[in-house]
């Protein structure tokens, strides 16, 4: 069984983690947002903003493959983690936007609500639970089994 090895934060690598979980934590709870801005029916104006959101996600598109043919990987994963990079963007970028739009619309509504709060707190359980499951994902990996009973 595999163990995960310890790592030792010292102060620059603490307030690189800490700038990374704010950063993370803040685009999650936008993307939250913007999912009741959606949902809603609040999001007025999308379409005029939808371009904006489509050449960022060619953008990311076009930068993850010229990121992954740096690294020796065959076409197919060049390919398919580029389309995975430009969709996850896509999404972000849409859900993110429009959460911006919607918390500076209506800022008193947000707060009263408490909404706010909660999906602040939904954002930093999610930036815990992916810097966890980036750190062990070998562990979770499938792994196919050799023979029978095994």
């Amino acid at each position: 069984m595999a163990m995960a090895q310890r790592r030792r934060f010292d102060a620059e690598s603490i307030g690189r983690a800490g700038a990374l979980i704010a950063t993370c934590t803040l685009v999650l709870t936008a993307t939250f947002l913007g999912l009741v801005a959606l949902v809603s029916g609040e999001a007025v104006g999308l379409s005029d903003r939808l371009p904006a959101y489509v050449l960022g996600m060619a953008t990311a598109f076009v930068g993850a493959v010229l990121i992954a043919e740096t690294q020796g990987l065959d076409g197919r994963t060049v390919i398919g983690g580029a389309g995975v990079v430009a969709l996850v963007t896509l999404v972000v970028l849409t859900l993110g936007g429009e959460g911006l739009l919607h918390a500076v619309r209506n800022p008193g509504a947000l707060v009263t609500s408490h909404l706010l709060f909660y999906f602040l707190a939904a954002g930093m359980i999610a930036t815990g639970v992916g810097y966890w499951a980036i750190n062990h994902w070998q562990e979770l990996s499938v792994r196919p089994k050799t023979g029978f009973g095994r």
